[in-house]
């Protein structure tokens, strides 16, 4: 029994009609048979994606008493840099116990001039124009003291000049600006329109 018939009229139509079968096959071969490879590959990324991430838990559970050991490390170590940082209404203060510096170093404070502030993003930055006469070790040791303050105190752009003192000795003029990073006040609330003791 023949597979084919032997009219070329039912040849030819059979033909047509395999025509589009064939076609149908080539779409689905070509189309989802790249889909298919997409997909395999996709399954594997995710898998490997799915190890990696269990592993991550595993170790965010081995590590989580660590991790916060080290975080109430730095929490303290913020703590006491801030410490170290004036409150804006201690600047007064600080610039007293300057003063009283001076004294106890035995050097003459000639000058001390407030610059305008600087304000950054958590401190501002405060700078005062200082100018001493004194014995080149006192202004030494004087320079020192400002620098082991309880606060950070910075003495920069230090320029020292010989004069001549009454007794005849040499002492030096130490011309120098102070700097210091000071915590802002905190602004107060907004006050609603109208101020506080407005009615409705």
């Amino acid at each position: 029994m023949a597979l084919l018939p032997s009219d070329p009229v039912h040849q030819r139509k059979l033909m047509i009609g395999l025509i589009p079968l064939l076609a149908l096959f080539g779409y689905w071969y070509f189309l989802h048979g790249k889909k298919k490879d997409e997909i395999a590959a996709l399954e594997t990324r995710l898998e490997n994606l799915e190890t990696k991430n269990a592993a991550a838990r595993v170790r965010a559970r081995q590590g989580g008493p660590e991790l916060e050991r080290r975080l109430a490390q730095y929490e303290e170590h913020i703590r006491r840099l801030e410490e170290l940082v004036p409150q804006s209404e201690e600047v007064p203060e600080l610039l007293h116990s300057i003063s009283v510096e001076a004294q106890e170093n035995r050097v003459d404070l000639a000058k001390l001039t407030p610059q305008t502030p600087v304000p950054g993003t958590y401190y501002t930055l405060q700078t005062h124009d200082m100018i001493v006469l004194g014995a080149y070790h006192d202004v030494g040791r004087f320079l020192t003291a400002v620098g082991s303050l309880p606060r950070i105190v910075t003495p920069v752009n230090l320029t020292l000049t010989p004069v001549a003192a009454e007794d005849g000795a040499t002492h030096v003029q130490a011309e120098f600006r102070i700097k210091t990073y000071v915590i802002p006040e905190a602004k107060p609330a907004a006050q609603p329109a109208g101020g506080p003791n407005a009615r409705a």
